[in-house]
């Protein structure tokens, strides 16, 4: 048992009770008055002895009720209620995750069947309701807040935020967890606890000397909401005295089917040939059966079946690995082609989740690309360039390229400029530039002296994500480029001494710039370096030959690059209105966080890209935003947060039971004492 309001209650008990008391010892005043009888002595003295002042007190029905009655009352004013479990301190933090799994249909609130976010906010809701409300004496001594509980709501899926800065205010802490909706990004809670972290308030004790030593934030009590299956839980840190408790939902072996893998590719003979490779999960301990169905352009072109095989069984402390399975869909279409996976069970088995049921991809029409390679005296790259299946590949010596710019603009969709770039800026068009850094794009360089490698690259941009760079690329001399601050230019890859790869655009060209010579490094030796140049040179010229075009995940930010030019940007989001977007300089646009999986649309008047469409005068593309994670679709949920502190386990009880509160109760009671009292006294008075 708790009580809310026990210092008023011991005040109001202070001042009743002595005065309830003295009502009992108080003697009555008489005025003397002389009688010849003697008949009313008896009683006379029996009042005397009665009403004498602190004379002990006789034994009184109607004292004892009263006394009764007062402490039902008091008791109910102390706000008595029970709850299996309180939180703990006045400082909590409520930590919700609304990633894609908390949308599996495995909760439970009161025997009815919900998701497991719906389970976690109505039990973050009874933990606000158990929190402990001030008193207007505590406002008195101590401020509005004072001997109040305060909590904080952080919501969580691949970032943080948070939802109601640390008050008292119940209406509020209500208001953002009711707020709280589904998001179809996956989960990432590190950057949500170091929010919770910013918001403790800093503490510092003097050392010996006087001066301030700064001691770690103490968060409080962290109540956290989740199914556990957090991909970056070894990077939260709790600090030494923080409480953390785990409230588990979802259960242990909740079987679920899901698309973990969705590719394109185009045969390198015979372009118009397209497959689409779905790859597929299950963590049900039987083997499944799944029908597959592919939707082209929005009509039903195939359904196959698949096999999917048995998880290795529930987790259970050790490494356990979900079934895997997948299907290949082979079809021709030379234009573009809008494919959408959708995953049904065909067994009758369960699939609790259904954000992972649908995928898309979005294919560029095939397309042959013309190349002109600019040299002096290349081999690698020309080596690299015959094996890819372009239309035209056309090799020039930079007097050769002068000459035909002489008579106008070339024809090819990329140039290679390879050891050698012209003076002045670039020309329009689409460059690959290899061993020079071109002028016009904000790059300032300086020649290397020493040697280096790659170390980190951008693994989310299409040129880039093929590729495995970490130790394979040993460079001579790295040259040193620093970017403007107004260049419009995205560094792809890094050396130990600097940025050596860009994508970057100006209001003419577009260019990818490899700024270090790659004849002086090991890097035409490895595969990487053929796969970077056919990359690369798809991306100039608006084809994905080897893929779909580019796609997001929920949680992540559009960043894509529109023709210059464009103006009147739209995003359509799934499901939403039309947002303004405004290009930058070199015709990027970007957007986040995306939280639906779907397909956006982005919308523009202008010149449309190669493979960009025309509908009503506005060019438009379409960028699919899929789930694809075999962590969410993994929907068994973890017994225990490995968290750097240490594991921990989840709660049995929870944070918060739903209290009982008991002062109705008591003034109900004080009500029937009270007509007791009324009918004893009556009694007393007519016998």
């Amino acid at each position: 048992m708790s009580w809310l309001t026990p210092g008023l209650a011991a005040i109001a008990a202070a001042i009743a009770i002595p005065s309830l008391l003295i009502l009992y010892f108080l003697k009555l005043r008489r005025r003397d008055v002389e009688v010849s009888s003697t008949l009313l002595w008896k009683r006379t003295v029996h009042d005397m002895q009665a009403n004498a002042p602190f004379q002990k007190l006789r034994k009184n029905l109607l004292l004892f009720l009263q006394l009764l009655v007062l402490a039902a009352g008091l008791l109910a004013l102390a706000q008595p209620m029970l709850s299996e479990k309180q939180s703990a301190g006045d400082r909590n933090v409520i930590m919700i995750d609304r990633s894609a799994s908390m949308q599996t249909e495995d909760g439970q609130w009161k025997g009815k069947a919900v998701t497991r976010l719906e389970q976690a906010k109505r039990e973050a809701l009874e933990l606000i309701d158990s929190l402990a409300e001030p008193t207007w004496l505590d406002g008195v001594f101590g401020g509005a807040d004072a001997g109040a509980d305060k909590a904080t709501v952080i919501v969580f899926d691949s970032r943080g935020e948070i939802r109601q800065p640390m008050t008292a205010d119940k209406g509020l802490l209500r208001l953002a967890v009711e707020s709280i909706q589904p998001s179809d990004a996956p989960t990432s809670a590190s950057q949500a606890y170091r929010l919770a972290i910013a918001q403790a308030p800093p503490r510092a004790v003097p050392d010996r000397d006087g001066t301030m030593i700064n001691l770690p934030p103490a968060v409080g009590t962290v109540h956290f909401w989740s199914d556990g299956r957090i991909k970056d839980a070894r990077d939260v840190v709790p600090g030494p005295e923080d409480l953390v408790v785990y409230n588990e939902v979802g259960e242990r072996t909740s079987a679920n089917i899901g698309l973990t893998g969705l590719r394109a590719e185009r045969s390198f003979r015979n372009p118009r040939e397209l497959s689409i490779f779905v790859g597929l999960v299950n963590t049900d301990t039987k083997k499944r059966t799944v029908d597959v169905q592919f939707i082209v352009n929005g009509s039903l072109a195939s359904v196959r079946t698949a096999e999917i095989a048995p998880a290795t069984g529930p987790v259970s402390g050790g490494q356990d690995q979900p079934g895997t399975g997948g299907v290949v869909f082979r079809f021709e279409r030379a234009g573009r082609a809008v494919v959408e996976v959708r995953v049904k069970p065909s067994d009758g088995g369960d699939d609790l989740l259904a954000v992972d049921n649908v995928g898309w991809l979005v294919v560029p029409p095939s397309k042959k690309l013309k190349v002109a390679l600019v040299s002096p005296d290349d081999f690698f790259t020309s080596l690299a360039l015959e094996g890819m299946n372009l239309a035209l590949l056309d090799k020039l010596t930079p007097e050769q390229y002068e000459e035909q710019t002489q008579h106008g603009a070339l024809s090819y969709d990329v140039v290679v400029f390879d050891g050698w770039v012209p003076s002045g800026s670039l020309p329009a068009g689409n460059f690959l530039v290899l061993g020079a850094v071109p002028e016009g794009f904000g790059l300032q360089v300086e020649p290397g002296t020493g040697s280096g490698e790659i170390v980190d690259w951008d693994e989310e941009s299409p040129i880039m994500r093929s590729i495995e760079l970490g130790g394979r690329v040993t460079i001579a001399r790295v040259p040193t480029v620093r970017v403007g601050n107004d260049a419009s230019v995205e560094v792809l890859a890094e050396t130990n001494v600097g940025p050596v790869i860009f994508d970057m655009a100006n209001a003419r060209s577009r260019a990818v710039c490899v700024a270090f010579d790659p004849d002086a490094s090991s890097w035409p030796f490895d595969v990487s370096y053929v796969v970077f140049l056919a990359s690369a040179i798809d991306s100039l010229g608006g084809v994905t030959g080897s893929a779909s075009s580019g796609t997001i995940q929920p949680g992540g930010t559009l960043s894509v690059r529109l023709p210059i030019g464009a103006r009147d940007v739209t995003l359509t989001l799934p499901g939403q209105n039309g947002i303004q977007l405004e290009p930058a300089p070199d015709g990027r646009v970007a957007y986040g966080p995306i939280p639906r999986a779907g397909i956006l649309k982005l919308s523009w008047i202008g010149s449309a890209a190669p493979g960009d469409t025309v509908e009503d005068g506005r060019a438009e593309r379409l960028i699919p935003v899929n789930l694809l994670d075999s962590l969410e679709s993994d929907v068994r949920s973890a017994p225990v947060l490995p968290f750097a502190s240490g594991d921990i386990a989840a709660s049995q009880q929870g944070s918060s039971a739903s209290p009982r509160r008991l002062w109705p109760w008591f003034l109900l009671a004080a009500l029937l004492i009270c007509l007791f009292e009324w009918w004893v006294y009556n009694r007393r008075v007519y016998l």
